[in-house]
Parts: structure tokens; sequence; C-alpha cells
């Protein structure tokens, strides 16, 4: 008696999970926000970084790049180098607005007077999320860490934009940051 439930048990088991349609999601990433984390030192102190955390869906798991992947549409110079796009936004009399990150080119030699500013980026390259070229939904959830004091305005107030692209070049949809203080312990 005991064989024959354990064998309907597992039959019905298995006509159960034959019966599952596999997860879909469309095939352009969609990202969602999940939270910002400060990181403190050990002695309380704030590290100047924190973590953004989001998760994302993507219906045909092409997220992500290979250190190999420098040919055109991804080399270092091109458009899709960088498959998360990060836009840095300051706080202007309470509205905030899109701002470019400069840092200085300090001269080199006594001829060099000209001081140029380059323009500094919070974008970035993550690893594929799947090792098979075969299309298949995936899911989860991902942590951006990234610094956040500005030593040229130390006391602001910002977000960051975040989206994502898939290598068939799919744009994901746009998130947003909470506030964020650059220097948390100022503002507790």
């Amino acid at each position: 008696m005991k064989k024959w439930t354990l064998i309907t048990l597992c039959s019905l088991l298995l006509v159960v999970c034959a019966c599952q349609k596999p997860v879909e999601y469309p095939i352009e990433p969609k990202i969602t926000y999940e939270g910002f984390t400060y990181l403190m030192n050990p002695d309380s102190t704030f590290s100047g970084e924190g973590i953004i955390s989001f998760s994302y869906t993507d219906g045909d798991g092409d997220l992500g790049l290979d250190d190999s992947d420098t040919l055109p549409p991804f080399g270092f110079h091109d458009t899709y180098y960088y498959n998360m796009v990060v836009d840095y936004l300051k706080s202007e009399n309470g509205v905030f607005v899109k701002t470019p990150l400069l840092s200085p080119h300090v001269p080199t030699s006594p001829d060099d007077t000209l001081v140029l500013y380059d323009t500094v980026t919070f974008n970035a390259r993550f690893k594929r999320l799947r090792d098979s070229e075969e299309p298949k939904a995936i899911s989860g959830s991902m942590d951006y860490k990234l610094t956040v004091q500005n030593p040229f305005s130390p006391n602001d107030t910002v977000k960051f934009e975040i989206r994502i692209l898939d290598r068939a070049l799919h744009e994901s949809n746009v998130i947003q940051t909470d506030p964020i203080f650059t220097n948390p312990i100022l503002n507790q």
C-alpha cells in the first residue's frame, strides 16, 4: 500500500511540474530599484562609497559582456562599450539636474599651462549572467558599488539614474535612486 501511495505521489508531482510553463519576460531588460546602502568603515566613519541594488528580468537572457567583447559595437570607443549607463543628478534648489562630473588634468611640465578637465563616468560593464547563447528568460538582482563622495562638492544631495543594455542592444527602462547624501554623517 505504501509503495502505491509513493508511486502515485511521485507521478502526481511529475505531472504538476511538467505542466508548468517556463517563465516569460519581454526581450527588453527591465530593472527595478531596490535600495541604496552607505558603506561604513570599521570605526563607523563613512567610506565615501555606497551600493545601489536593483533587480532585473530579461526575456532572452543575453545580459552582460565578456572581457573578449571588444569589437564594435562593444569596443572601448564605441557607444555600447558600457552595458550599464549611470547618470549623476545633483540637487540644485530642490530640483535634481543631470550633472557631468569633471576632474582636473594637472599640468605635468612647465610648458604645459593649459588646465584641462576630463569627464568622470559612473558607467560600467558587467559580466555575462549566463554562459549559454540559447535564449532563456532570466531574473535576479545586482549590486553596484560606487563612490558617492565628491571632493569638489562634499555636502551635496544627489541621485543616480541607471539603465542597462543587453547584447542585442535592447535598452531597459530607467530607474532612479532615492536622494543620497554625499556626506551622510553631516545629515544624520
